[in-house]
């Protein structure tokens, strides 16, 4: 019988989930915040996570993360609904982030009981990996050649790269020192004034060889997000220039800035 967590500060919402999971024959354990609601899971790894996005205490993205990075087994359904502080796209970023299922609320108990079924059925001959074939054909934004200093790490640890390409909404990274293990990132890269750094609070890792790691941006602050906007647009005018490149639509000017495919 599937364990169920699910954690939500609207004790109303959680109540409801809790009525509709238990009537499907689901074994159910709630809490009313992020910290709460790893706490449980840490005491009984549950089969499934339910949780809200925006929270107290920790959100639903560092929930998602720190599963992740903790179990392969669980399966995560991300309940999000419009939120004027959903300037990054979270929806796009929990479902790069490894988000099993994104529901947008309100949704229906068939909707719910419906993600729960889809989540827990086997995907046979599924490894969880992403192979370089799989990013090419992902890519939605054209690549520049760049030679930027950069500093990457965990928040703990940074080492030392140089980004070798630029886009809209990742990069590649070159660096002497081993490829690091972990997913997740917070980079620094060093644009032309000494005080002007592009900072990406978030970004994950999708591809990686020899001396060489691709990165998509998933967090960055707004004045971060002018930069790098800036910075492709000085690409696309250079490649316009010298090859006769049509400079394409910035689709970030009419959409909110989030994760996508590109790395």
């Amino acid at each position: 019988m599937p364990h169920i967590l699910v954690i939500d500060d609207d004790p109303l919402l959680r109540g409801v989930i809790r009525n509709v999971l238990e009537r499907a024959g689901h074994v159910v354990q709630e809490a009313a915040n992020g910290r709460e609601g790893m706490a449980l899971y840490r005491q009984a790894c549950s089969d499934v996570v339910v949780t809200d996005i925006f929270m107290p205490e920790k959100d639903g993205i560092e929930i998602l993360m720190d599963i992740k990075k903790t179990s392969g087994r669980s399966k995560v359904i991300v309940m999000t609904g419009v939120d004027p502080r959903d300037l990054l796209g979270v929806k796009s970023s929990a479902s790069l982030l490894g988000a099993d299922r994104v529901l947008t609320k309100p949704f229906d108990s068939r909707t719910l009981l419906l993600a729960v079924e889809e989540v827990l059925k086997p995907v046979p001959g599924s490894s969880g990996a992403l192979s370089q074939a799989g990013v090419d054909e992902q890519r939605k934004y054209q690549r520049f050649p760049v030679a930027l200093p950069a500093l990457f790490g965990d928040g703990v640890w940074a080492q030392a790269g140089t980004v070798v390409d630029i886009s809209r909404e990742g990069c590649r990274i070159r660096s002497s020192d081993e490829v690091p293990s972990v997913q997740y990132f917070q980079v620094e890269i060093q644009l032309e004034g000494p005080a002007e750094r592009l900072t990406v609070d978030l970004a994950v890792m999708r591809w990686s060889r020899q001396g060489e790691f691709g990165l998509e941006f998933i967090r960055m602050a707004p004045e971060s997000q002018a930069r790098l906007r800036r910075i492709v647009q000085r690409c696309e005018e250079t490649c316009a220039t010298l090859h006769g490149c049509e400079s394409a639509p910035d689709p970030i000017s009419n959409r909110r800035h989030g994760a996508s495919s590109e790395a």
